[in-house]
């Protein structure tokens, strides 16, 4: 039985900057309406304040990432590959190393940078898992495991 793993800490930079391009567009976008309504519908000045909304959900996402981080687990084990993920529902997903067919990486900028890919794990003709932030060297070795090793029950 192998110890349970989590995605590398680096795996974080990529989150905040998802959170921050999604969340700065969103921002962006309402305070552009504020500014149209103040100055071109002549509403109140307090409009502005609605602009901080998406401000304010864009710096609590970012507060939750640590604890998302923590949270998110896999371990795997001489029969299956387990993860679990989440803060508010909780997923947790048990695979049999048997019917994992193929695992593919995928690796975005940011995560190229601090050498990080998502691990994706197949069965016929479905996505089971994605492994977030994982170190290129570890994810070369779990696929290695996945699709060798013992796998009977």
């Amino acid at each position: 039985m192998s110890e349970i793993e989590r995605p590398d800490s680096n795996v974080l930079y990529i989150w905040r900057a998802e959170v921050l391009t999604s969340w700065g567009i969103f921002f962006g976008l309402a305070l552009g309406a504020a500014i149209l309504m103040v100055f071109a519908a002549h509403a109140p000045i307090w409009t502005f304040g609605l602009a901080v909304i998406p401000l304010a959900l864009g710096v609590f996402n970012l507060y939750l990432l640590r604890l998302r981080w923590q949270l998110w687990t896999f371990q795997l084990t001489p029969h299956t590959l387990e993860m679990s993920h989440g803060w508010w529902i909780r997923h947790r997903r048990i695979v049999s190393r048997n019917r994992i067919q193929h695992v593919d990486f995928e690796s975005g900028p940011i995560g190229r940078r601090f050498d990080l890919v998502h691990v994706i794990v197949h069965t016929a003709g479905a996505t089971v898992g994605t492994i977030p932030g994982i170190k290129t060297e570890r994810a070369e070795r779990l696929r290695t495991e996945l699709m060798t090793g013992p796998k009977e029950i």
